[in-house]
């Protein structure tokens, strides 16, 4: 009890000593509300895939984690824990030589963008945050944004993919693709090699018939 009253008299200093603005205060009271309202409830039992937009409580955290409610990219499922990508509004003055995998592929940004001509799930400009991976419980769910999906056969999600590897484990990708070159190196080898022996068999049965002939005559 003395801990809980002890947090409850620092997070009063925090909102009288104007710390804190109107708005954060809103937020993270929103997001204490939730924790106490989920904290008895089951495990939601929606159906959540890759590739799926939804509308997250991030909850309190420090600077420069994400926090608060934010939406977020689903990029792996493992049971009732998800891993997402943070999603917020992009501000071309804050958010400067930002990824696009058409207009600036050469970016070595963290923040990947997302333009709302392509995807209706947002009404204008947004950044994807790709080094502030998120497991989080299925729980911190409100709700999915409409039209929330990202195809994940496409060019833009498999792009998404490829930059969050290289972010966390640039070694493995490194040799992931490398596997991948000598794979199809290997198998244009087995190509070839099948059909020099298609030819060659083809040539031993065409010698094999003059050899009959002959033994006819």
């Amino acid at each position: 009890m003395r801990e809980y009253i002890k947090n409850i008299t620092k997070t009063n200093n925090l909102v009288l000593d104007g710390t804190l603005g109107s708005d954060e205060i809103n937020r993270f009271a929103k997001s204490d509300y939730r924790w106490a309202d989920n904290k008895r409830k089951d495990f939601q039992t929606r159906k959540v895939r890759k590739g799926e937009i939804y509308q997250f409580e991030f909850g309190k955290n420090f600077i420069p984690e994400m926090s608060y409610e934010h939406r977020g990219l689903v990029i792996g499922v493992n049971k009732k824990l998800l891993y997402v990508l943070p999603i917020f509004s992009y501000n071309p003055q804050k958010h400067q030589d930002v990824y696009h995998p058409i207009d600036n592929n050469k970016s070595k940004s963290d923040l990947y963008l997302l333009k709302s001509s392509d995807y209706l799930f947002i009404q204008h400009d947004s950044v994807l945050k790709l080094n502030d991976i998120r497991t989080i419980s299925i729980n911190r769910i409100l709700y999915q944004q409409k039209d929330g999906r990202i195809d994940i056969e496409s060019f833009e999600y498999k792009a998404i993919e490829e930059l969050v590897l290289n972010k966390y484990f640039p070694s493995f990708l490194y040799e992931f693709k490398n596997c991948i070159s000598d794979k199809q190196q290997l198998a244009a080898e087995l190509c070839k090699q099948k059909q020099e022996i298609t030819e060659l068999e083809t040539k031993i049965r065409e010698l094999e018939a003059k050899v009959n002939k002959v033994n006819e005559i």
